[in-house]
């Protein structure tokens, strides 16, 4: 391999050559960091070494990472492209992986692969899937190869979709219509989760949500995977409902319908679903993950964490402070933090969240929201 052929970086850790021909997305770091911790905090829960397998693994870098910055007892690095996998092997070798961890190199597509997981009756603690575009022609295939509470931490890319500006698509990879209201990546999350949920149903299973990274141009979700058709959440699934006259907005359960807003009476409303309604965060996990994130010194993944923690118990959906102050001819937005503490002030609850930085989670009703605004210029 010429030097001029190929990008030698570092990232973590890790050691790692990109030839010119295959694809690495440095923006994805973020993401690459969130996986370490979040498997560092899996071995912590398990108080034990972990069994990892990346499905897509590209040129190695999250393999390479977990093998190298997490309790790792064996990882399969799996990729469909015979030059990512020889990139793989190379990347191995630039690195001083320990000898105690059992590394294996695929070169298989998904579908196949999981099957004969399955058939083998073999078992991951942790199964990484990134996928490009919508990631449900993979899921059935992946949920074959979790152990039961196994982790299955999965990309989504096709955020036009999710987020509304691509009703077609959403329609065709997750049977829900989306909207590109002020609070589309949070729809664009629980439209994944719900379409996950409804597949793992199918088949007895059901999925507990660990945590939601929304890097804009991404999606990436953790979640584990558990059996039992009488425990799959049915009362978790069901609609975002929005008031294009007051701007409020809630959830509904699946079975309920209404023609107007319960705020101001009126008609104009919109509806977005199916779609997870119950929390996209389990708070004990998100703890596990601040310990290790301090530990590593990662700072970004930290100060996502510490948003997230904030929003676990926190209503569907957000507000921006920007549509806020259109809505309302504000002369001066008032910030965020005091506009949070006034509505807890007022029994409310509020939080932040990490979907946007100048937003705010609430269930207050929005002409409640606009009064407070205006008493905060």
């Amino acid at each position: 391999m010429n030097e001029e052929n190929y990008t030698e970086l570092q990232e973590g850790l890790a050691r790692f050559v990109v030839p010119q021909e295959l694809f690495f997305n440095p923006r994805a770091r973020l993401a690459r960091d969130f996986g370490v911790i979040a498997l560092r905090a899996e071995a912590d829960l398990q108080e034990r070494r972990l069994q990892v397998i990346d499905l897509m693994a590209g040129v190695g870098t999250r393999g390479i990472r977990y093998a190298l910055e997490a309790p790792v007892e064996r990882i399969v690095l799996n990729d469909g492209n015979p030059a990512a996998v020889e990139a793989i092997r190379r990347n191995i070798a630039l690195n001083a992986i320990s000898p105690d961890v059992q590394i294996e190199v695929t070169c298989e597509q998904v579908h196949r692969l999981c099957y004969a997981i399955r058939l083998r009756d073999e078992h991951f603690d942790w199964v990484d899937l990134d996928a490009f575009g919508s990631p449900s022609v993979y899921w059935h295939a992946a949920s074959l190869a979790p152990r039961w509470g196994g982790v299955l931490y999965l990309t989504a890319t096709d955020m036009a979709a999710l987020c509304g500006k691509l009703r077609d698509p959403a329609v065709r990879h997750y049977g829900a219509v989306t909207r590109p209201w002020e609070c589309g990546d949070e729809i664009g999350a629980r439209v994944l989760l719900g379409a996950l949920q409804q597949s793992a149903g199918e088949r007895g299973l059901y999925w507990q949500p660990l945590f939601v990274l929304d890097e804009g141009y991404a999606m990436r979700i953790a979640v584990r995977l558990h059996y039992g058709s009488a425990e799959f959440p049915v009362n978790q699934i069901g609609w975002m409902v929005k008031c294009m006259g007051c701007y409020s907005q809630t959830t509904l359960p699946l079975h309920v319908t209404v023609g107007r807003c319960r705020v101001c009476g009126s008609e104009e409303v919109q509806w977005a679903g199916p779609l997870w309604t119950g929390s996209l965060y389990d708070a004990e996990f998100l703890h596990l993950m601040s310990v290790e994130a301090r530990k590593a010194g990662y700072q970004a993944v930290l100060r996502q964490l510490r948003l997230m923690v904030d929003e676990a118990s926190s209503p569907a959906g957000y507000y921006c402070a920007a549509e806020l102050g259109k809505r309302t001819h504000l002369s001066h937005l008032p910030p965020v933090d005091a506009l949070i503490q006034r509505l807890r002030q007022a029994g409310y609850e509020a939080s932040r969240t990490h979907f946007e930085t100048a937003a705010f989670k609430t269930n207050a009703p929005y002409p409640v929201i606009q009064q407070i605004a205006q008493q905060l210029q």
